[in-house]
């Protein structure tokens, strides 16, 4: 443990307290969550990518991932031990506010979409398995970019 990189990324994961024992499958277990807001191309046009990574133990096949009370599509790719599940759920803000459209001393309120913090989970079966088993994500972290991320 010399390399000052690998210290810090020990204690990053052992304050963040994931995975909890409430979240676990015995195959599957909640490494991180995390979502990251974007916006551009055309104007009013938003969205968030979904990062959610597992670590299992057999062979997992993930069949859906809930986000925050909505169905994401999403991309599986497995690396070892590490399944990294990436989705993205596009949304057009409908509620855009031009310059010209405002009353003369009006002022433009923020017009994000609010995260809905319903229910949020990956659905996933085990390979020679037809059960389906579901584990539980009890928060999706905010994750700041300095770029702007294409859809």
């Amino acid at each position: 443990m010399n390399n000052p990189l690998l210290l810090i990324l020990f204690w990053i994961l052992a304050s963040c307290g994931m995975p909890v024992s409430n979240f676990q499958d015995k195959s599957v277990s909640l490494l991180s969550a995390e979502r990251t807001v974007w916006s551009g191309g055309r104007a009013g046009v938003k969205g968030i990518i979904y990062t959610v990574k597992l670590s299992a133990k057999n062979n997992v096949i993930v069949k859906n991932l809930m986000a925050e009370g909505s169905k994401v599509p999403f991309s599986q790719n497995t690396s070892g031990n590490v399944i990294v599940i990436q989705g993205n759920l596009q949304y057009k803000n409908s509620h855009d506010v031009n310059v010209e459209d405002l009353p003369v001393g009006g002022s433009a309120e923020s017009t994000g979409k609010k995260a809905n913090l319903k229910e949020s989970w990956v659905e996933y079966t085990l390979k020679n398995s037809n059960k389906s088993y579901r584990i539980s994500i009890p928060k999706f972290s905010s994750v700041e970019t300095k770029e702007e991320l294409a859809p």
